[in-house]
Parts: C-alpha cells; sequence; structure tokens
C-alpha cells in the first residue's frame, strides 16, 4: 500500500498538470479582444480560433493518446504532454498572424488532449477505495475552476502591464517545471503491479471497449446525460459576460474580476462539497450518489431563472454563485463512476470517449443554437432576446437529470458484472 502522504502528493502534483493544461483556455476567451485589435482578426477568424480549430483536435486526438494511456506509462505520458502544452503557449510570443495563431492552438490542443487521460487514470490507482476516489477526483477536477480563476485574474494583470503575448509566454514557464517534477517523482503503479503476474491480461481492443460500455444501460444514461449538459455548458459559457454587459452595463475589467472569482472559487467549493457530501452520505451507494446529482442538475434551472431575472446586477451575481456551486456537486462522484463502470486497462479510453462526444457535440452546437435562439426572438424581445435564449437552453439540465436519475436503476447491476468480469444485461431499462 502506498503512504498516505505520497499518494496525496501525486493527486496535488496531476491536479496542478491538469489546472496548467487548462490555463490557455481561459487565456484565450480573456484576450480575445486585444489578440484581435493586434492581429486585425476578424470575428469569423475569432469563432473558428476559439471553436473548432481547438476542439476537433483536442476531442479526437484524445482518444489514440487514451489508448497509449491505459497500456503504457501514464507520468511518462502526463510529462510529455505538458511539456509540449508549455513549449506551445510559450511559442505565442512569436505568433505575427492569423496561421501562426491557429497553428499554435492547434499544438496547445494535442499536448492539452493528452493531460487528462493519464492523469485521470492514476487517480483510479492510486485511490483504488470508493469513498476515497469520490474524494481525490473532486479535488482532482477543481482543476477546470482553478484554471478559471488564474487565468482571468493573473492573466487579465499581466496582459495590463506586459501584452498578451509575454502573458501567454509566462503562463508556459511552470509547466516545463512540472513537467519535469512529474517524470522524476510520480511512479506508474501498473509497473509495480505486473511484477507478480506471471502473464498479464490481454489489451482489449477499441471494438471491445465500445461493445462494454454500450452493454451497460448506466454508462449509455450517464454519456447521454453528460453530452446534455456539456452542450448546455458550452452553449451558455461564452455569453455569460455578454449577458452582464447587455442587461446590466457592466464593462471589462469590473467583469473579468467577478467571472474569475464566481467561477473559480464557487466552482471549486462547488465540486469539492459534491465529492464530500457524496463519499460522507453514500460511501458505498453508487445510486444514492447518482440520485444526489440528478437533483442538483436538476437544481441548475431554477438557478438560471434567478440569474437572468433578477432586476439587479449584483443580485444576478449572487444568483450566478449559487448556480455554479451547485453545478459542480456532480462532477467528482460521476467522474469517479465512470471509472469503476469500467476494468483498469479501458479507464483512460472509456474517458476519452466520454469527452469525444462531450467536446464536439457540446463545443461544436451548443454556442450556436444560443446564437441562433437569441437572434430569432430579437423581434420580439429586443435586448432581452440573449436572456430568454439563455433561459430556454437552461432547461436541457432536466433532461440530463432525468438520465443521471436513470443510472440508479442499473447501476448495482453493472458495477457487480464490472467486478465480475461478466457482460452486463443489455436489456432495456424496466
Amino acid at each position: 500500500m502506498l503512504r498516505k502522504a505520497y499518494r496525496s502528493y501525486v493527486l496535488t502534483t496531476i491536479t496542478l498538470v491538469y489546472t496548467l493544461s487548462f490555463l490557455d483556455s481561459g487565456l484565450i476567451i480573456l484576450l480575445l479582444q486585444p489578440i484581435k485589435e493586434d492581429l486585425d482578426l476578424s470575428d469569423t477568424q475569432l469563432g473558428f480560433l476559439t471553436g473548432i480549430a481547438f476542439a476537433l483536435f483536442y476531442a479526437t486526438l484524445g482518444v489514440p493518446i487514451a489508448r497509449w494511456a491505459d497500456r503504457g506509462n501514464r507520468a511518462t505520458i502526463a510529462s510529455l504532454a505538458i511539456g509540449l502544452w508549455g513549449i506551445t503557449v510559450m511559442a505565442y510570443v512569436l505568433v505575427t498572424n492569423f496561421a501562426q495563431l491557429v497553428l499554435a492552438r492547434v499544438a496547445a490542443a494535442v499536448g492539452e488532449s493528452g493531460c487528462m487521460p493519464p492523469t485521470y487514470s492514476l487517480v483510479g490507482d492510486y485511490f483504488p477505495g470508493s469513498a476515497e476516489r469520490t474524494r481525490a477526483m473532486a479535488i482532482y477536477l477543481s482543476a477546470n475552476p482553478l484554471a478559471s480563476l488564474v487565468s482571468f485574474i493573473a492573466g487579465g494583470w499581466l496582459n495590463e502591464r506586459y501584452g498578451w503575448r509575454t502573458t501567454f509566454c509566462l503562463m508556459g514557464i511552470p509547466a516545463l517545471l512540472v513537467a519535469l517534477l512529474v517524470k522524476m517523482t510520480v511512479a506508474e503503479p501498473r509497473y509495480i503491479a505486473r511484477r507478480a503476474i506471471v502473464r498479464p491480461a490481454p489489451f482489449p481492443g477499441l471494438a471491445h471497449v465500445l461493445t462494454t460500455l454500450w452493454r451497460k444501460r448506466s454508462w449509455r444514461h450517464l454519456i447521454v446525460g453528460y453530452v446534455a449538459l456539456s452542450a448546455m455548458g458550452f452553449g451558455l459559457a461564452p455569453w455569460y459576460a455578454a449577458f452582464m454587459m447587455r442587461s446590466h452595463g457592466m464593462g471589462t475589467g469590473e467583469l473579468g474580476v467577478w467571472l474569475g472569482l464566481i467561477f473559480g472559487i464557487s466552482g471549486i467549493v462547488g465540486i469539492l462539497l459534491g465529492g464530500q457530501v457524496s463519499a460522507s452520505w453514500f460511501a458505498c451507494n453508487e445510486r444514492g450518489q447518482m440520485r444526489l446529482s440528478a437533483l442538483m442538475i436538476a437544481a441548475i434551472v431554477p438557478c438560471f431563472v434567478l440569474f437572468l431575472l433578477v432586476p439587479q446586477k449584483h443580485l444576478a451575481l449572487i444568483a450566478l454563485m449559487l448556480l455554479v456551486l451547485v453545478w459542480g456537486f456532480f462532477v467528482g462522484p460521476t467522474f469517479a463512476l465512470m471509472q469503476r463502470l469500467v476494468v483498469d486497462e479501458m479507464r483512460a479510453t472509456s474517458m476519452a470517449i466520454v469527452l469525444l462526444f462531450g467536446n464536439l457535440i457540446g463545443m461544436g452546437i451548443g454556442p450556436q443554437i444560443v446564437g441562433a435562439l437569441s437572434d430569432l426572438l430579437l423581434p420580439a424581445w429586443g435586448r432581452n432576446s440573449l436572456r430568454y435564449a439563455m433561459l430556454s437552453m437552461s432547461v436541457m439540465a432536466l433532461w440530463s437529470a432525468w438520465h443521471f436519475w436513470q443510472v440508479g436503476k442499473s447501476i448495482d447491476e453493472d458495477l457487480r458484472a464490472t467486478r465480475q468480469g461478466a457482460p452486463p444485461n443489455p436489456s432495456a431499462d424496466q
């Protein structure tokens, strides 16, 4: 059994890797306007830069990298990925035109896509127990809001003093140091385990992984629920600032600090609280964890109603704090359960498949749905069209919550089948 102190160190280190890999996404959103003015870009070019140019490579490359992570040295893979990401982000200082910027974004997507599969898989090996894995997963997944906090606040401060190129460059330097740290200090647990195995189990093919996942009813509901939530999340993400500017007259400087603090601090608290509550109240009860997640996801809708309809900006910001906190509740128990539903050799690949659908569908169509709804409602509602477009999109949370609730009907059976190595019952939900 690995010592508790070392396991905590590994969790901190791989969480740092995951946090750094997200900084680029926050920075590019925050610094779009300075980049547009400096390189004389159109909004169409900016849309391509923040959308398909990044999402296509990030989502699709995640699968082959995950296949490598399921059989190779995950510490080495994570080290190479975050190192590549750091070098790419530092290279932004040399960008002088749109083509170079696209290449830099693509390279950043390659590096970032290699960070989650190996580090996500390592959490499962270092924290095998159900309750401890849920807590550890919540800490690990707090990387996303932590990156938002750093990129919005530190990125804005650095940009005002040194410009957007130097801001990216400075943010990339820590990644090189962390890459060395991971390579030199994080051990690969599966290599230790294999010393006691005379003949290792055969590595499952991709077709076998897909078939195994599809046969599990709880997995089907999880992925549909997650994709629906991703479509809503990605669809609404670009519009929070625009809504606050249009409906409450806030400026970019004031709004940047508020959004950084809200999505950073409230996001971290929500994810950690969700992991702690699920692990404490439903330590060995995955059905209860998913039912709690379903209720919290459904609660997103009234939180959106408050955020979008209150008349005063500070009340709207307080409602947004509550919204982000509630949204984070499902993260820890859900991603921990996704690991428990598959054998260790499928862990990284299964997550890459989830991200493939979530990112391509969510990032691909989510923002367009909100924008199209806003334009459609413009003749009737004028400047409030975005408000009601966002409110309409938030209803997708109820669809997602229904799928999370359905997971409880088959989760015990599917987990038992995974432990026993037997194929799950592919029959329809009863």
